[in-house]
């Protein structure tokens, strides 16, 4: 029987958790060096906030009784509201937006000849007033003051209204993916794991011996490293510390790049939630990818070093180029393997028919998803094409970042990387990439430079959390969703909002250029205007090295998926090779092949029974490693100590 949901309840408790953690994110990511809160598949802010509810919850229930407490259903509505709003506030995101609004006029000076290509930036660049910017730079100062408020409501408000059109667009997109995704294809999304079993009732997570001893472990080693960063003469066990095996090594060896030993139990956790093929896999591709490296430098085709990705590396075996190949590859591949159910949809949507899933609880009718994802696409197109751009440009910006948005959306519904660091997969990297830098004009340039801010960093993506929002409400058993949409979108404008506010008044009370702030934030807000001058400065044109890269991990992207599905029980995932093209599984590839030869150990001696035995224990590992990281991230925001790093290491 569905269980009702008492919409109140979440929305009530939701609303000011969200603009608290608006402030959370901003004084912790922005100020200290403490434990990126937003750059997990999982968010660890959601993960601590979640438990401590969850416990909370616990507490009401055995006082107040069962009609005071929140059930499953309204918990998970809570932990979607949390999780979109985190990630429109996180790191990519907002996280990276207003010291990029600013950067390029109050650092604009003749060294850097910045003034000249002003007069190319659209009009939601800004404020320019240096006077203005002065507070937001040397800080005390309050934002609020009707004078500043006044200068930086147009870039503020049009960049929001820009970002809540963003995720309309998307979230009716989730919505036209949820039934094949789930219902059909039966993909395993292991990120909700961990939320669905914390919320369950009958069976509570927090009563099992092996929860707490998985999370005991992260918890004491953590905590450990903490306290002897501040008393060195504590012990401490950095095991999610990186070290590069390779260091001090000569050639040929030098040439395998980057290896980095380290260890962080939640990545075990998280792989043991995935298929055991696409964690042999991952390790195969992984190794494999050095392994060309080593070819690559013995034959003099590349230069050796940990230099092996990059945009730009024109080097053997193109592995930054592949990256581009292979992740359009799956966004495509995406629409063209489900053809024939989106045009039944889009049939459906066009037909004056009605609609069926107008009563089956779908989050919206097809009509609905679809027209809202065109006419959403449209608007955004028009936004940036109404500032000057050129018609082709936003269609080619937003049409790449859909792909890598289906792409990066159907890989986290397969598996459970840590983190899903793309490096250097953005539009505008494709684009000057395959088009040239000297074939666009300084206008062009200038517009896209503009939209590479919330395009540098896909780790708080936000369209796979909408997805995995909807699948956690469906398999705590409510069967109509609809009413979740317009909670999300009330979730992500007070984000959004809330996240502005939060930011703006810390930059003006701390001074983005002082001491007082996290500079990795700062510079990520100069990225767009170092890259536009770099373009200016030399263009360049198209790279030859790219098509050759593209084309292979097009290629083999393609190759891996016709054999996964013509050959039943072909090991290699295509998941795997696409996720080893980029960042994604260098900080976690020790971890995913400890979790690949614990599950099929497991597997294969005590079968899948003792599989689920062992389940807490590893669920344990993640929330001890997530809660750990958050609390003495809270302690550290709280008393400005930059303390030990759980994330990202």
């Amino acid at each position: 029987m569905e269980k009702g949901i008492r919409w109140g309840y979440p929305v009530v408790a939701g609303l000011p958790l969200i603009i608290l953690t608006g402030g959370w994110i901003t004084w912790s990511e922005m100020r200290t060096g403490v434990t990126e809160i937003t750059i997990t598949t999982l968010f660890i802010a959601v993960a601590f906030e979640l438990f401590v509810v969850t416990l909370l919850n616990r507490l009401v229930r055995r006082l107040l009784g069962e009609r005071a407490a929140m059930n499953q259903p309204e918990l998970i509505v809570l932990y979607a509201m949390l999780t979109i709003a985190t990630a429109l506030a996180g790191i990519g995101n907002i996280g990276f937006f207003t010291p990029f609004l600013g950067n390029a006029f109050w650092f604009a000076n003749e060294g850097n000849s910045w003034n000249q290509w002003h007069p190319y930036l659209p009009a939601w660049v800004g404020p320019r007033d240096k006077e203005i910017l002065r507070g937001f730079y040397e800080g005390r100062a309050n934002f609020f003051e009707p004078q500043i408020v006044q200068a930086w409501a147009f870039p503020l408000i049009a960049w929001a209204i820009f970002l809540l059109i963003l995720f309309w667009t998307l979230l009716c997109l989730s919505t036209m993916l949820r039934r094949r995704w789930m219902d059909e294809e039966h993909l395993t999304f292991p990120v909700v794991a961990l939320p669905l079993e914390m919320t369950r009732e009958d069976t509570p997570l927090v009563r099992n011996r092996l929860l707490w001893f998985g999370f005991a472990i992260p918890c004491v080693l953590h905590s450990l490293n903490t306290i002897a960063g501040l008393y060195p003469n504590v012990p401490s066990f950095p095991i999610n510390t990186a070290k590069q095996m390779l260091d001090g090594v000569t050639a040929p060896w030098n040439g395998l790049g980057s290896i980095m030993f380290l260890i962080h139990p939640a990545g075990i956790g998280f792989g043991y939630l995935v298929n055991t093929d696409i964690l042999a896999s991952l390790f195969f591709f992984y190794w494999l990818k050095k392994g060309l490296n080593f070819i690559g430098t013995a034959l003099n085709w590349r230069d050796p070093g940990p230099d092996e990705y990059g945009d730009n590396n024109p080097e053997f075996p193109f592995t930054g180029y592949q990256a581009w190949g292979a992740w359009l590859t799956v966004g495509i591949a995406v629409l063209w393997t489900g053809r024939h159910y989106f045009s039944a949809y889009i049939a459906r949507a066009i037909a004056d028919t009605p609609d069926r899933d107008a009563d089956s609880g779908e989050p919206l009718t097809a009509r609905q998803a679809f027209w809202g994802f065109l006419i959403g696409f449209i608007l955004l197109c028009g936004m940036v094409m109404g500032l000057g751009a050129p018609l082709w440009l936003p269609i080619a910006v937003l049409g790449i970042y859909v792909l890598i948005m289906l792409a990066l959306t159907r890989l986290e519904s397969e598996t459970a990387v840590l983190a899903a660091l793309l490096a250097w997969v953005s539009p505008h990297g494709i684009l000057t990439g395959v088009l040239g830098t000297g074939n666009l004009s300084r206008l062009e340039l200038g517009h896209l430079s503009s939209l590479i801010w919330f395009n540098q960093d896909y780790r708080a993506a936000v369209m796979p959390q909408q997805l995995q929002a909807f699948v956690a409400l469906r398999r705590t058993g409510r069967q109509n969703l609809r009413p979740l949409v317009g909670v999300l979108l009330l979730a992500a404008a007070v984000g959004i909002v809330s996240a502005m506010l939060w930011n703006m008044q810390f930059y003006y009370s701390q001074g983005a250029a002082t001491a007082n702030v996290n500079i990795y934030r700062i510079n990520m807000g100069n990225v767009p205007w170092w890259t536009l001058s770099g373009w200016l400065a030399q263009p360049k044109p198209p790279e030859s090295a790219a098509f050759i890269g593209m084309g292979v991990g097009s290629g083999v992207t393609i190759l891996l998926t016709w054999l996964r599905t013509r050959f039943v029980g072909f090991p290699l995932s295509p998941a795997a090779y696409v996720l080893n093209t980029t960042f994604a599984n260098e900080l976690f590839w020790l971890d995913l092949t400890i979790a690949w030869l614990i599950k099929g150990a497991f597997l294969r001696y005590g079968g899948i029974r003792f599989y689920r035995t062992a389940l807490p224990f590893f669920l344990g590992l993640i929330l001890g490693d997530f809660v750990t990281g958050a609390a003495w991230n809270l302690f550290g925001t709280i008393t400005g100590l930059s303390l030990f790093r759980t994330f990202p290491n």
